[in-house]
């Protein structure tokens, strides 16, 4: 079999199971994806491992701006992992957590439009 097959026969087993992966710049990485839809961030909670892309698509169609926070253990927020992205309506970007922890990202647009984030190793 070649790697052509191959490649076809997992996607389309993955479709079967209702998981589709999402190409990034570099084809041979998989996203995990959150979708910005109805002013919720989708899904609410999501665990990723370190290093691994998020790719944030907007389904929106208005702009989000979106900032992801480090959570600290005793409360209150640390370093800024993403700084204030403006999401345009039908955009995508990616990016990725370089170290294990609870992120926030948070719309700064949207009060009370947040999910968490898990960067494990």
């Amino acid at each position: 079999m070649n790697i052509r097959m191959t490649i076809t026969s997992m996607l389309a087993a993955w479709a079967l199971f209702g998981f589709v992966p999402v190409a990034t710049a570099h084809e041979d990485e998989v996203s995990t994806i959150i979708t910005e839809e109805d002013i919720e961030y989708t899904p609410e909670e999501q665990v990723v491992h370190v290093g691994h892309p998020i790719r944030v698509v907007n389904k929106d169609p208005f702009e989000h701006k979106s900032r992801v926070t480090e959570q600290l253990v005793g409360g209150g927020l640390g370093h800024i992992a993403l700084k204030d992205h403006i999401d345009k309506p039908g955009t995508s970007y990616t990016f990725k957590l370089d170290k294990p922890g609870t992120y926030e990202i948070r719309c700064l647009i949207h009060d009370g439009m947040t999910a968490t984030i898990k960067a494990i190793q």
